[in-house]
């Protein structure tokens, strides 16, 4: 009796807010993916590399690096479920295969790229106002230690 009441209670608040409900489908995305990863697959299989260095652009490669692109933004968007940090992602894996053919990719490089993107995540995160809380309590093996940073 109660448990009816409670259903009838709920679906009447959902009613009174009409929030329409987004359905997610993702059969989509990981066809979109599992597609473009294939090809990748089958043009690193089939293709030799000297065919498509030059192909717009001396030394580019840029076949390869279009499907690359597009199958790292894909795995990316299914993983951050977000397009906008999987492009973000992208151009910095792009960037980083580019200065690896031109001989410039480096561990170093690499960890400035990440550098580079995460801190631009935690600025695009506080500007967003998904900032993690700023008072907070850690305890510690101690006591507790408070952080007021107002």
């Amino acid at each position: 009796m109660i448990s009816l009441w409670l259903n009838e209670t709920a679906s009447l608040l959902d009613m009174e807010r009409n929030i329409p409900q987004r359905k997610k489908r993702y059969g989509w995305l990981l066809l979109i993916t599992a597609i473009n990863w294939s090809l990748i697959g089958l043009m690193v299989w089939k293709i030799d590399p000297d065919e498509m260095k030059d192909f717009f652009f001396p030394g580019s490669y840029l076949p390869m690096m279009i499907l690359l692109s597009g199958g790292v933004f894909w795995l990316l968007s299914i993983l951050f479920l977000s397009a906008k940090r999987a492009a973000r992602w992208t151009v910095g894996v792009i960037v980083f295969l580019y200065l690896r053919i031109w001989g410039l990719g480096s561990l170093i490089n690499a960890t400035l790229i990440v550098g580079i993107l995460l801190c631009l995540e935690f600025f695009l995160m506080k500007e967003n106002g998904n900032a993690p809380a700023r008072n907070t309590t850690h305890s510690v093996a101690g006591g507790n230690i408070t952080n007021n940073d107002e």
